[in-house]
């Protein structure tokens, strides 16, 4: 079974566990319905949208979790917690749009705006303290990057508004700046999902978009600090959390907390403003993948996740964006290794092909199948089907740079 065939059969097994719900379709996660991008309707159509940019047919899965978005965003389901990327309703509106930049969808561009042009209202009139998360999984960070793209001028003013709280609880870091997931939350997680690297992502990305140098710099100054905390002597990482606990590792090495996720800053800045240092950091980032020998599973509970968000494939998508911007075919050849591994841990059913996590400390260790993006089917099927066109010689970007 190769790549695409596996990405194939996986919206096959996608589509065999879809409930009927207003508007189109949506998924389950544990048994409750879920709309967001991590792992509900929004993810699902996220994947479909990388799956078609690379010209798979995503069929009735894309059209029913089209339907339930297109539905949510004119009708307002209240089906979200909040308007977090990957909670709530800022997920939706980047969900939207990537389907629209794949294939060509006016309803959906549409539809996007609705649903930013809702949030947009909503930071503007809400208090102006900064709100309790920060980060890009459900907080302002997140949310900013989702009003980025709308243009508008209500979107760029709340855009300033949630870049200016995020200004506002910024701490001092080693030789930089810090930012906790919650305003006096104990741990610190400096990665891209919860912490430092994400908010800074945001800030920069703001900055740029808006045309104000005063938050690239702060974005800068978040950077300092992760290179302050994040010296290796081969490979470059940050630490999974601050200070150090004795239950988790050291280092984690996917998007959420590793390498993966926290090179997306010092790309950016690089393109923003090119320096040396930024080159250095990137370039430390891969060497630190390379060192994590990963996807070899050195030992119980190292490297058990197949997915987007913490594991393989996540992974393999910053290779995938790498390869499009250096033509390093030792990089497509390394994501290759990863896809093979992705493969050959696939779960074949009756209605199709799926994966499970492994948490090594349950029993049994081997979690439930998800049909979702962050950790689920979707997601890995979306870059599964983006590495078939690029290895055949088709230009595919990535959706979201963020991700």
């Amino acid at each position: 079974m190769d790549a695409v065939e596996a990405a194939r059969r996986s919206l096959d097994w996608i589509a065999s566990v879809a409930v009927g719900t207003d508007g189109g379709q949506g998924w389950l996660e544990a048994g409750t319905p879920y709309d967001d991008l991590y792992a509900g309707t929004a993810g699902v159509l996220f994947g479909c949208a990388e799956a078609a940019a690379a010209r798979l047919d995503t069929g009735q899965v894309s059209a029913g979790a089209r339907g339930r978005l297109l539905h949510m965003a004119r009708n307002g389901a209240q089906t979200l917690p909040d308007d977090g990327l990957f909670t709530g309703w800022a997920g939706v509106a980047a969900t939207l749009r990537a389907w629209a930049y794949a294939v060509g969808d006016p309803e959906a561009v549409d539809a996007a705006a609705l649903v930013t042009t809702g949030i947009a209202e909503r930071v503007l009139a809400s208090s102006p303290d900064p709100a309790p998360y920060t980060d890009v999984i459900s907080g302002d960070a997140g949310t900013l990057l989702a009003l980025l793209p709308d243009g508008s001028d209500l979107a760029r003013r709340a855009a300033g508004t949630l870049a200016d709280r995020l200004v506002s609880v910024a701490e001092p870091g080693p030789d930089g700046l810090q930012w906790r997931m919650v305003a006096g939350y104990e741990i610190l997680m400096p990665g891209f999902s919860h912490g430092t690297a994400g908010v800074a992502y945001a800030l920069a990305a703001a900055g740029h978009a808006l045309d104000r140098p005063d938050l690239v710099e702060v974005a800068v100054r978040g950077a300092e600090a992760l290179l302050a905390i994040g010296q290796r002597t081969d490979g470059w990482a940050v630490p999974l959390v601050m200070p150090a606990r004795p239950d988790v590792p050291d280092v984690a090495y996917g998007w959420c907390h590793g390498p993966a996720g926290t090179v997306r800053l010092f790309l950016l800045l690089e393109r923003i403003d090119p320096q040396p240092r930024w080159r250095r950091a990137v370039d430390g980032c891969l060497q630190a993948l390379r060192d994590s020998r990963i996807p070899e599973r050195l030992y119980p509970g190292y490297w058990d996740n197949v997915a987007r968000c913490c594991g393989t494939a996540g992974v393999g998508q910053l290779l995938l964006d790498r390869y499009r911007d250096t033509g390093d075919e030792d990089l497509l050849d390394w994501a290759e290794v990863l896809a093979a591994d992705i493969l050959g841990r696939a779960l074949t059913t009756p209605t199709g092909v799926t994966w499970s996590n492994t948490e090594h400390r349950k029993d049994p260790s081997e979690l439930p199948q998800e049909p979702g993006f962050m950790q689920g089917a979707a997601g890995i099927a979306g870059w599964l089907t983006r590495l078939h066109a690029l290895r055949d010689g088709r230009d595919v970007p990535a959706a979201v740079d963020w991700l």
